[in-house]
């Protein structure tokens, strides 16, 4: 640092002296202004490729605008080296020059942060919106300073209006700039986290207004030239801002390992928009956020205010004052029209997210049926619908013969694709009611109707799933035990005094809720099942009785084919057992 500020040191001196003559002396300083301008360009530019969030945000969009003050910076040296004209006015080279605060503005407001709301957003509209917010802050400051001070400047000077529009928009142009650096540091956790950057770029861009400054003094007194030593804020103006842009990254902004990969642990963390790893950091971002996102509209309320005193004691307004007004305006509906489009692209993502989390907390991951939670609902809805005398229900508790041996065979995978088609295949069965995957290889399901229709439901869905199905080129056949209950006022004594492994028939039900008691009956009917063969189905009725339901299939198969069922593969079909390890 202490090098490129002695070298700019020395050019300004050198420059300044005249020792080699006035045409030499204005070429140096024109060329020196010009590298200088190019040089942070390209620093800029080249450091922004390593950094991220505000850090590559703010470098981006400084690269832009030096660049665009650069080419003016080209023209103004055409102007004064090439063509004689020792102070330049009103010329092609000011379109370059008021583009570089256009960019500068946003430049700045990147240090405030990037909030998780603008992350979502996308990158063009972090850019566009950028864009929009550097035009309205200078444009109402502008139109501000016309109809307080400026046009009655302009009115009243000697030298041509335009000439001294033109000049004196610098200074304030860079008085906004220097002023935002001023506020951006009274924040404490910026100015500790951005202190060198800051402080490189706010003594930059004040010696290019200082600079500014001299110059718009020299075109409203009239004079034709621009002494060589004033314009060293330019030379060390773009060295400084060269400086900023070099400054080590801050501490925090490097990433981490986890964070380098798009699936970092967090959604806006290492991203190309930075990252915001703590409470309180998003808390003071989206503060930060809330300013930018008012200030052209405070702005507009100052302009609206003062345009109106202005009616009121005048009883006109300026023709340049109600044009800028009205183009500030419309920046402004352009960039409310930007944010509504994105709060409504926002609200829909919402939206959308809330619904997904809503089926996966009522659904099965793996087979898409309803989960345990979700069944226990709508059982108790039937239940509490059949005592209203609103409706009838019949629950069936549905288990896999002998599941486990899929698994064996064909490793999880398979076991969990045999899962899904089977899941399939019982919600095709159940024509009126619902379907749930209880845990593991057992599954559920209401039946909106009388016993006989659950009777009839349970014997297609034995007969759906002993259907064969394809397993890495094996026929796999499953049986199934069906437990059936009718839902309706309970005899809480059942006929049945079989004794089920791991239950209790002594129990005292009489404080057990019915839903409980419900899947209760329908296990120990499952279970009878099982004991009678397994591939059976059993029925309890409101008496309490416990019956068998005849299955002309079901029975054929038993006995005859034997492998097929319980997840066995069909033995005329395999030539080698699989081996999944």
């Amino acid at each position: 640092m202490t090098v490129v500020l002695g070298c700019v040191l020395a050019i300004v001196l050198l420059a300044g002296s005249n020792v080699l003559g006035q045409r030499i002396s204005v070429l140096i300083d024109d060329v020196a202004q010009l590298a200088g301008g190019i040089t942070a360009t390209i620093v800029c530019w080249r450091t922004a490729s390593t950094r991220m969030g505000s850090e590559r945000q703010w470098r981006v969009l400084m690269a832009a605008g030096m660049a665009c003050w650069s080419a003016g910076m080209a023209v103004w040296a055409f102007y004064r080296s090439a063509l004689d004209m020792p102070l330049p006015t009103a010329s092609i080279a000011d379109v370059g020059f008021f583009l570089f605060p256009i960019f500068a503005v946003p430049a700045l407001l990147a240090f405030v942060g990037l909030s998780p709301r603008r992350a979502a957003a996308g990158a063009r509209h972090v850019w566009v919106m950028s864009l929009l917010d550097g035009a309205v802050v200078v444009g109402s400051l502008f139109v501000l300073s016309w109809a307080t001070v400026l046009g009655a400047v302009v009115h009243s000077s000697k030298s041509e209006s335009i000439e001294f529009l033109v000049a004196i928009m610098y200074p304030i142009t860079d008085l906004v700039l220097v002023a935002m650096i001023v506020l951006l540091a009274v924040i404490t956790k910026i100015a500790a986290r951005y202190r060198t950057q800051l402080t490189l770029l706010g003594a930059g861009i004040l010696m290019m207004a200082v600079s500014d400054s001299i110059y718009a003094y020299l075109v409203a007194t009239g004079a034709d030239f621009m002494p060589v030593l004033t314009d060293g804020g330019f030379i060390a103006g773009t060295a400084l801002i060269a400086l900023a842009a070099a400054s080590p990254r801050t501490v925090d902004e490097t990433p981490s390992p986890l964070g380098s990969s798009s699936h970092g642990s967090s959604r806006y963390g290492s991203s190309r928009y930075g990252s915001e790893p703590t409470a309180g950091a998003c808390t003071e971002t989206v503060t930060g956020e809330r300013t930018q996102l008012l200030l052209p509209y405070g702005l507009m309320g100052a302009i609206g205010i003062v345009l109106a005193i202005l009616r009121v004691q005048t009883g006109n307004l300026d023709s340049t004052v109600i044009v800028l007004g009205v183009a500030v305006v419309l920046l402004s509906l352009v960039r409310q029209v930007i944010t509504l489009v994105q709060n409504d692209n926002l609200l829909r993502s919402l939206t959308r997210a809330q619904a997904e989390l809503t089926y996966r907390a009522h659904h099965d991951g793996l087979t898409g049926l309803l989960n345990r939670s979700s069944f226990d609902e709508h059982l108790r809805a039937a239940v509490n619908d059949a005592r209203a005398g609103r409706g009838r229900a019949v629950l069936l508790l549905i288990d896999l013969d002998d599941f486990k041996s899929v698994n064996d065979r064909f490793g999880h995978g398979g076991g969990d694709r045999l899962l899904v088609e089977l899941a399939r295949r019982l919600d095709r069965c159940v024509v009126d009611g619902v379907v749930a995957r209880f845990g593991g290889d057992e599954f559920t399901a209401l039946v909106y109707a009388d016993l006989d229709a659950g009777r009839a439901t349970a014997v297609r869905i034995a007969d759906a799933m002993r259907t064969a199905h394809e397993i890495d080129g094996h026929s796999v056949s499953v049986g199934v035990c069906v437990g059936v209950v009718q839902i309706g006022r309970l005899d809480r004594t059942p006929h049945d005094s079989t004794t089920v492994a791991g239950s209790d028939t002594g129990t005292d039900t009489a404080d057990v809720d019915e839903e409980d008691e419900l899947m209760r009956l329908a296990d120990r009917a499952m279970y009878k099942a099982k004991r009678e063969g397994k591939a059976g189905i059993y029925a309890y009725d409101t008496a309490g009785t416990l019956s068998a339901v005849p299955s002309g299939s079901d029975h054929a198969a038993r006995g005859t084919k034997p492998k097929m069922v319980a997840g066995e593969p069909d033995p005329a079909r395999l030539i080698g057992p699989p081996t999944r390890t």
